[in-house]
């Protein structure tokens, strides 16, 4: 009998994290205006596992009162002065962290910034969709985008615009790192 594969752990910081399994897809779009998605090719990942929601305030306040991590460069967000110390905002996404920061949060945890193509892998699964819930363009009902709220709202607020692999947020609300340097497809 052979072994699966948990799709879900928690991971020892109790972050829970979501599998994505080894295989070929579709890195890039030639469909979008962004020159820099541009062209459309196959790559292969391996398996791992990345967060299931954005980093959030309370976890990213733990690694800094731990001395691992150091407070975000500002204190506030685009609408409210009092955001990251303010316990109203500890589900809410970690912002102002430089890559610096989020690789040193990743190394509290134990874990790592994922390569450029496993984001995308985990964003857009094996079927060349656009957005993390297919090819619809995003409205304020699946994602936290331009026009919507105009600041960032709770990480497990839009669960029904997840990727077909569960990971939410991967779309709208803040950009997140990874640990591959920019440079143009080849």
């Amino acid at each position: 009998t052979g072994t699966s594969i948990p799709l879900e752990i928690t991971d020892w910081k109790n972050v829970p994290m979501r599998y994505i399994p080894a295989g070929e897809f579709t890195m890039g779009s030639d469909d979008t205006g962004d020159q820099n998605s541009r062209p459309a090719h196959s790559v292969h990942v391996e398996a791992f596992y990345i967060d299931k929601y954005e980093v959030t305030n309370e976890m990213y306040s733990a690694c800094s009162y731990a001395v691992e991590c150091r407070k975000p460069l500002e204190g506030g967000s685009v609408t409210r002065s009092s955001y990251f110390a303010n316990p109203v905002f500890a589900n809410y996404p970690v912002i102002y962290v430089d890559w610096k920061m989020a690789n040193a949060y990743c190394e509290w945890r134990g874990a790592r910034l994922p390569t450029e193509a496993e984001w995308e892998k985990a964003a857009r699964g094996t079927d060349a969709r656009l957005y993390p819930w297919g090819n619809d363009k995003p409205d304020c009902g699946i994602a936290n985008v331009t026009g919507c709220v105009e600041d960032t709202t709770a990480v497990d607020q839009f669960e029904n615009g997840a990727s077909i692999y569960g990971v939410v947020g991967l779309a709208g609300n803040v950009w997140e790192w990874t640990s591959s340097l920019f440079k143009f497809y080849p």
